[in-house]
């Protein structure tokens, strides 16, 4: 069947309509590892899992980004 994603589908679900105040607060749930080493930050996030357009409005791309970084900080520790 061939590599899929950590999504309900396998695949790139892709966004939704616009909805700040959902895209906003789906942005921190959706900044995760989708795929062995691939991980998904900001507005990428959000198309990958289905969640709504957010307009970058109260912060949640700037969160997402940092929370990124201790994810990924914490995978490549896992590595070593």
């Amino acid at each position: 069947m061939g590599n899929c994603l950590n999504t309900e589908s396998g695949k790139v679900i892709g966004e939704k309509s616009m909805w700040a105040e959902v895209g906003e607060r789906d942005i921190m749930v959706n900044t995760r590892q989708v795929y062995p080493g691939l991980f998904v930050c900001g507005m990428s996030a959000n198309a990958v899992y289905g969640s709504p357009r957010m307009g970058a409005i109260f912060g949640g791309m700037l969160l997402s980004g940092k929370k990124l970084a201790v994810l990924i900080k914490d995978y490549i520790a896992v590595l070593k």
